[in-house]
């Protein structure tokens, strides 16, 4: 039986075209195919591609939470309690939110994005500043993370804080109901699927892992720019994590990508994953530079081959 290709995508996605972005990514494994000298026609040409849509769905769960008087009541007036990065989000966001900032920053520092300020100690294989050991920053240590994180790598703290506030929303508000739409996608005739996921959308995938028959069905899983080696996010999956998972799994990362820091994930953590390091250039978390490197490619072409 025929693979069936299943995309799921990340965050920032809402109002777009879906079938414009599944022809983005297209191109982009086409364009990793040619490099890989394997003919694109006849891997990609008649493969039935799923490409579930959530965007919308976790755009409007996080409207309504930044609505929602209950939550507005919630909400601290004591600055060193953890108040989201956003105004208006619940509280049990702001904790997550602070926890991931937490974990990027000491990613970044051990890779040697971020140079390391202040008392610093290693904590399994991990460096910790002294200022920022607990797990729930104050409000002004949180600013002061987030300005140097985005100092150092030249990304927006705009760009960081949203995405910290979209995984924070998936993995305490909207898990259940993104996890149906991208469920309601997949065929339900028990064929072998190729599971290629990007951004938040390999956390999402992740979580449909942890169901035993979507995980049988999986003769490949690519995660791409992925945050699944943040201690945070692993310890609110679905099932928690690390784990070993039970599927041939291949994490692409580019040392660049800030979405991606804590790679390459160990394999004493995660079972067989296998890291493949790749230079995206000037756009670092882009899906279609990732897809377009030939030893990503040619392994989702080998899969769908040989399904």
């Amino acid at each position: 039986m025929n693979a069936t290709l299943v995309f799921v995508h990340g965050r920032s996605q809402q109002f777009k075209d879906p079938d414009e972005i599944k022809r983005n990514w297209l191109a982009g494994l086409a364009s990793g195919l040619v490099k890989a000298d394997l003919e694109t026609g006849s891997v990609v040409d008649g493969t039935a591609v799923a490409f579930p849509f959530y965007a919308n769905l976790l755009y409007g769960i996080t409207k309504d939470l930044a609505r929602d008087p209950l939550e507005l009541e919630s909400m601290t007036d004591n600055l060193d309690d953890a108040a989201p990065l956003h105004p208006y989000m619940p509280q049990d966001v702001g904790v997550l939110e602070r926890q991931l900032l937490q974990d990027m920053r000491g990613s970044a520092e051990a890779s040697g994005m971020v140079p390391i300020e202040g008392p610093a100690t290693v904590v399994a294989g991990r460096i910790e500043l002294e200022s920022v050991r607990q797990r729930v920053l104050a409000w002004g240590v949180t600013r002061h993370v987030l300005a140097a994180l985005s100092r150092h790598t030249r990304v927006d703290q705009e760009i960081i804080s949203a995405y910290l506030r979209d995984v924070a929303v998936y993995l305490t508000k909207a898990r259940g109901r993104v996890l149906d739409v991208v469920k309601a996608a997949i065929p339900p005739d028990g064929g072998p699927i190729v599971l290629v996921s990007h951004s938040l959308g390999t956390v999402v995938a992740c979580d449909l892992l942890a169901d035993e028959n979507l995980c049988r069905r999986t003769k490949l899983w690519v995660t791409a720019g992925s945050p699944l080696g943040l201690e945070a996010v692993c310890k609110n999956l679905e099932t928690p994590g690390p784990r070993n998972i039970d599927v041939d799994w291949l994490t692409t990362y580019d040392v660049s990508d800030i979405v991606a820091l804590g790679h390459p994930l160990q394999k004493r953590d995660w079972g067989g994953v296998e890291n493949v390091q790749v230079d995206n250039g000037d756009e670092p978390h882009s899906i279609e530079r990732y897809l377009g490197h030939p030893e990503v490619a040619q392994r989702i072409g080998a899969a769908l081959a040989g399904a």
